[in-house]
C-alpha cells in the first residue's frame, strides 16, 4: 500500500528537519489507511470488542525529511502469525529512500492478548 503526505512546518526541528518522532505518526496514519482500505478500520475492530496494540517499533533513518516535501510511505504486511503481525515501511521522496521501519502488533480483548480472530486475519491477508 502507498500512502502520501506533505511534511508540515510544525513537524520540523530548529534545523528545518522533520523531527524523528513524527515518522511514527506517519506510520500510524499509513496503518490506519491500510486498515480502512481492507475494510477493517480501527473503529470496526473496536465494535467487535478488539484493540490493536503496538508491541514494538523501530526506524532506521537514512536521510532527513524536510518541510514541504511529499513523503511516500510504502507499507507492507511483513509477517502474520497466531498472535502478532508486523508491518514494514519504506519512506521515500521522489524515489529516494529516506527511512525504513518495522512495527509489530497484537490484538487485545478485555485487556488480554488473544489470537488474531479469523475475520481480522482474513482482512489483513486480503491487503497483501
Amino acid at each position: 500500500m502507498i500512502y502520501e503526505r506533505r511534511t508540515q512546518f510544525y513537524e520540523t526541528d530548529a534545523q528545518g528537519i522533520v523531527h524523528h518522532s513524527n515518522y511514527f505518526r506517519y506510520f500510524e496514519e499509513a496503518r490506519g489507511e491500510f486498515l480502512r482500505d481492507i475494510g477493517m478500520p480501527y473503529s470496526e475492530m473496536r465494535k467487535l470488542g478488539y484493540e490493536v496494540v503496538l508491541l514494538s517499533a523501530s526506524c532506521e533513518f537514512k536521510k532527513p525529511l524536510y518541510y514541504d516535501e511529499i513523503a511516500t510511505i510504502e507499507l507492507r504486511l511483513n509477517n502474520l502469525n497466531r498472535y502478532a503481525f508486523e508491518f514494514e515501511y519504506r519512506v521515500l521522496v521522489e524515489g529516494e529512500l529516506r527511512a525504513t521501519a518495522h512495527t509489530r502488533h497484537c490484538v487485545v480483548r478485555d485487556g488480554k492478548i488473544v489470537s488474531i480472530p479469523q475475520e481480522i486475519r482474513d482482512k489483513l491477508c486480503s491487503g497483501t
